[in-house]
């Protein structure tokens, strides 16, 4: 009997620790930057086998992991606006629609989702389902009433029983990065998070997961210092952390998830899922009856060709393709000279249509001014491979129309802001002519840099000169580049990954915040100025012993022509 007695005991108490344990299974995105579509390896546009991401493939996926595991929350970190057309021409709607097909429970505010300002951004918010989240973000009362009620810093889930927390932040360098305007404060992300965490604690929620877009740096900070913070999901540095090998080009920065000690004496489980809905991050959590996190698990899942993209969600992606055929053809401005955009131009010197894209590029990064500087990056460069046509003014009378802009840069990248030392931007020019002459698409076109080349010196030591346009200035001029200081560049996304070979760029930034879509910021800067006539200014120079500068040889042939005549 005795025995018995504690059999049903021993049952009890294993039951009763059963059901302290709480699994939660959590699916997040970051970064997707309006990939409504699938895409190449590369996160392109996919007009070839294989193809990966896309809103109806990880529709697909969702549902499968909704229908194996109990408990799960679907959150996304920020950042789905910009970076295709999608977003050029349906301004976040599409994201707000496709968000809500999907079923996600909450977002995150990121930087670019205030690139149209709070105005741009306010008919998403009135459209998406899911709670949008941020605690450092403070309105003042010029915008309050009608901005403040659309998002909340923090969200209680109700699962299976238990509450969940879920508190949000975004990147306090926002005002730098994109346009939120004067009536918007951005506050440190630790201070805000743990008013937050204290208030969910007060309400019996021990179980709290902060979720934000501020990037890996902080992610770790707020898992540091945050008391009472069990998770971190991030975004806004694209990072890709995996354990084990790795399922496609991503190197991971790290493991899945990514282990923080805590001040306080915890191990706190950070993660990130890359960027453009390639992967679908998959973390599962146990937590004890206290809100302990006891263990956690998982891995980014690819979203590739093995993930069937769902029907029904793929006819709507076909539905509001079509809108997109009207874009193409919209006039942006119009050019009163050739823009020079051949290969034999951009790949071997200066050329009008390169300054035209870098100029556009520094000026969609002009934001507000301070005391110490006018501007926090003055710099572009620009890969002359990467500019695949020219445009006739003789054509339509010299009309610009966003097809134009589409076959001069096709590739549908960014361009982003990069910090990097003056010794690594000395490195990246010498391999800008460091196989001059053999039409290879890395020779750089540049705005607020004075460059000159010598080519009758050995590759890798034909930089002559480098001068940069100061900043910390009120009257802007060139200065000598300082090898050890620390400076902004605006650059294609395709050369911060290490396109062209420049690996220097991949592995030696300091720090990367992802930009606008290429065409969008030239159509931009046209349309604001609405008749362009960019010049050759001698930003890229040749010494007068190099051979491959063509203006050097026309003179050296004129002044021979000219003893000849005088014999």
């Amino acid at each position: 009997m005795r025995m018995g007695i504690h059999f049903l005991l021993f049952i009890w108490l294993h039951c009763h620790v059963c059901r302290a344990e709480f699994e939660l299974t959590l699916l997040h995105t970051n970064d997707v930057h309006a990939r409504v579509e699938e895409t190449s390896r590369d996160s392109g546009t996919c007009s070839k086998p294989p193809c990966f991401a896309g809103v109806a493939r990880r529709f697909t996926k969702i549902r499968e992991v909704r229908s194996k595991e109990k408990n799960v929350l679907l959150l996304d970190a920020g950042d789905q606006f910009q970076g295709t057309v999608w977003f050029n021409f349906y301004k976040g709607k599409e994201a707000a629609h496709f968000m809500n097909r999907l079923g996600y429970d909450a977002m995150a505010l990121g930087n670019h989702e205030f690139d149209n300002g709070v105005d741009g951004l306010k008919p998403f918010l009135q459209a998406v389902n899911c709670t949008v989240l941020s605690a450092n973000i403070k309105a003042d009362q010029t915008i309050a009433p009608q901005f403040s009620i659309y998002y909340s810093p923090h969200k209680v889930f109700t699962v299976n029983s238990e509450k969940v927390g879920v508190v949000g932040y975004t990147s306090v360098e926002t005002p730098a990065l994109s346009q939120p305007g004067p009536n918007l404060q951005f506050q440190d992300e630790v201070t805000a998070l743990q008013d937050q965490v204290d208030k969910l604690a007060t309400l019996g929620v021990n179980k709290i997961i902060a979720l934000g877009h501020s990037g890996f740096t902080v992610d770790q900070r707020i898992a540091k210092k945050v008391r009472g913070v069990d998770v971190v999901i991030g975004g806004h540095s694209n990072t890709f952390l995996y354990t084990g090998t790795q399922p496609s080009t991503e190197v991971p920065a790290g493991p899945y998830p990514f282990m923080v000690q805590s001040d306080d004496g915890r191990q706190v489980p950070v993660v990130q899922a890359y960027a453009f809905g390639k992967y679908l991050g998959f973390l599962k959590v146990t937590f004890d009856s206290k809100g302990n996190v006891v263990k956690s698990s998982g891995n980014p899942i690819l979203l590739d060709s093995s993930t069937a993209p769902d029907p029904v969600i793929q006819a709507e992606v076909d539905s509001w393709r079509k809108n997109l055929a009207n874009y193409s053809s919209q006039i942006v401005g119009q050019t009163l000279v050739y823009l020079n955009g051949t290969s034999v131009e951009c790949r071997f010197r200066e050329c009008n249509l390169g300054n035209l894209i870098c100029d556009a590029m520094v000026h969609n990064n002009i934001k507000y001014a301070d005391e110490i500087q006018w501007n926090h990056v003055s710099s572009c460069i620009l890969n002359g491979g990467g500019i695949r046509s020219p445009i006739d003014e003789r054509n339509r009378n010299g009309s610009i129309t966003m097809e134009d802009l589409i076959a001069v840069l096709p590739f549908g990248g960014t361009f982003d802001l990069v910090q990097m030392k003056g010794s690594t931007l000395r490195e990246v020019f010498e391999h800008s002519v460091y196989r001059y002459g053999e039409k290879t698409g890395e020779f750089l076109q540049v705005a607020g840099f004075q460059l000159v080349y010598d080519l009758s010196k050995p590759p890798g030591n034909r930089v002559k000169s480098v001068n940069v346009l100061c900043t910390e200035c009120r009257v802007p001029r060139y200065e000598p580049l300082n090898p050890k200081k620390v400076y902004k560049v605006v650059l294609p996304s395709y050369l911060v990954e290490g396109g062209d070979g420049y690996s220097m760029i991949k592995e030696q930034k300091l720090k990367h915040d992802s930009g606008n879509l290429d065409i969008a910021v030239v159509a931009s800067y046209i349309t604001e100025r609405k008749r362009v006539h960019p010049a050759v200014e001698g930003r890229i120079q040749f010494s007068s012993s190099c051979i491959g500068h063509r203006g050097y040889l026309s003179t050296i042939l004129l002044v021979w022509v000219l003893r000849l005549m005088c014999v």
